[in-house]
């Protein structure tokens, strides 16, 4: 895990990783937009679990936008601005006549951007445990 960080660390001092994190980050937010403003109709046989869909996606974002920068606090520099991004998408359905606001799936971003949250942060406690205790 210690070589993982590192490597992350490391990639992050490259530019053009940087540059590209971001591309894909942006791209990936934008396609999220369309796509949360767009009717959509699964077949009656699919389950869909909206909110799951929604801690998964905002996992991931956390996870990209902490790749994308190093920048901290994590919660100015990237948690307020996804959720920021959550609300948005929330009050842009709002206005579609297909789809509709719903606190709850602004509470399940906040999930997925909180469990990416603590599951680095223990990953990072449990690595520096074991180097202090090496």
């Amino acid at each position: 895990m210690h070589n993982l960080i590192l490597l992350v660390r490391h990639l992050r001092r490259i530019a053009a990783f940087k540059v590209s994190a971001r591309a894909v980050v942006l791209t990936l937010m934008i396609l999220g937009a369309w796509v949360a403003t767009i009717h959509l109709e699964f077949p009656p046989n699919v389950s869909v679990n909206d909110k799951l869909i929604h801690v998964v996606v905002f996992f991931g974002f956390a996870l990209l936008m902490d790749l994308a920068t190093s920048r901290n606090p994590f919660w100015l520099w990237k948690g307020l601005p996804l959720l920021i991004y959550g609300g948005g998408i929330e009050i842009a359905q709002y206005f579609t006549e297909f789809r509709s606001f719903s606190i709850a799936d602004w509470f399940a971003d906040f999930v997925g951007i909180l469990l990416y949250y603590l599951i680095k942060s223990a990953i990072v406690y449990f690595d520096k445990k074991r180097s202090s205790d090496n």
